[in-house]
C-alpha cells in the first residue's frame, strides 16, 4: 500500500504527475482512494479491482458502481437528447457544479473496448450508467486520461457501506484504507457537509432526484431558473437516496 498527499491540493504539473500515478495504479489493475470535491472515492478498472471494492466495503452487489466521466465522455458514450445536454451543460460546465447522471450508455464506444464484462457489470444497471462529472481537479485529469485510453474507471465513495460518505482521509475505516494500493490525502473535500452524501444524482429523461447530494440547492434553483424544472426539496429526515 502506498500512500501519498500531505494533506493540500496540489497544483499545475504536480496535480498531474500524481494523477498519472494513480491512474497507472488503477490501469494496472489496483485500487485507489482519492479525494474528490464530493468527497473520498475509492475507485479501479479491472474486473478483479472491482470486485475488491464490493468486498473492502462490503458493498450489496445489488448497488451499481459509478464512472468517473467528463463533459466529453458524457457527450459520447451516453445517449442523452439535446435538452438533456443543455441541462448539464448548465449545472457543471456554466455554473461549475458537480453532478452525477443517470442514462443509457452506447456499449460499442471505444471508450468501454478494454473494459472487462465483470467490471461493466459492476459498473452499469440494465442498458444505464453512472457518470460522475466534474468532480475537482483531480477528478478531471484522471477522467480526461480515462477517455484518451479507453480505461474506464469505476467504484464508489470510500467507506463501509451504509456508514456515510467520508469527506477527510483519516475518516475512513482503517480495514478500507489497508486494504487498497494507493491513498491519496488532499484535506477536507470541498463540499464536504453533514448529510455525508456525495454528489447529487439526477436521472436523464425523466429528470427524476436519484439522490439528493452535495450542492442539491443550488442545481435545485438553477434548474427552475433556467429550465423552469421543478425538483423537490431535500427531505428534512431519512434517506438522501432514492436508489
Amino acid at each position: 500500500m502506498k500512500n501519498i498527499g500531505n494533506g493540500e491540493v496540489p497544483q499545475g504539473d504536480a496535480l498531474r504527475a500524481e494523477a498519472r500515478e494513480i491512474f497507472g495504479i488503477m490501469s494496472a489493475g489496483g485500487v485507489a482512494i482519492m479525494p474528490f470535491d464530493v468527497s473520498y472515492a475509492i475507485f479501479a478498472h479491472t474486473a478483479r479491482a472491482v470486485e475488491r471494492i464490493y468486498e473492502i466495503k462490503n458493498r450489496s452487489s445489488a448497488k451499481p458502481n459509478g464512472v468517473i466521466g467528463n463533459w466529453d465522455i458524457f457527450s459520447e458514450v451516453v445517449d442523452t437528447d439535446q435538452k438533456d445536454k443543455d441541462l448539464v451543460s448548465c449545472v457543471i460546465r456554466d455554473n461549475n457544479l458537480p453532478l452525477s447522471i443517470v442514462a443509457p450508455y452506447r456499449a460499442d464506444h471505444d471508450f468501454l473496448r478494454t473494459t472487462q464484462f465483470g467490471a461493466l457489470r459492476r459498473s452499469t444497471k440494465g442498458p444505464t450508467m453512472d457518470l460522475l462529472l466534474n468532480g475537482g481537479d483531480l477528478h478531471g485529469e484522471l477522467a480526461r486520461m480515462s477517455l484518451d485510453a479507453a480505461v474506464p474507471l469505476m467504484g464508489s465513495s470510500a467507506n463501509r457501506s451504509l456508514t456515510g460518505n467520508k469527506f477527510k482521509l483519516h475518516d475512513i475505516e482503517p480495514e478500507v484504507l489497508q486494504q487498497v494500493d494507493i491513498n491519496v490525502d488532499h484535506g477536507t473535500c470541498k463540499y464536504a457537509n453533514p448529510w455525508l452524501v456525495g454528489s447529487t444524482i439526477l436521472e436523464m429523461g425523466t429528470r427524476r432526484v436519484l439522490r439528493f447530494g452535495c450542492c442539491y440547492e443550488e442545481i435545485q434553483a438553477l434548474l427552475k431558473r433556467e429550465f423552469k424544472l421543478d425538483l423537490p426539496d431535500r427531505p428534512t429526515s431519512g434517506s438522501m437516496s432514492l436508489v
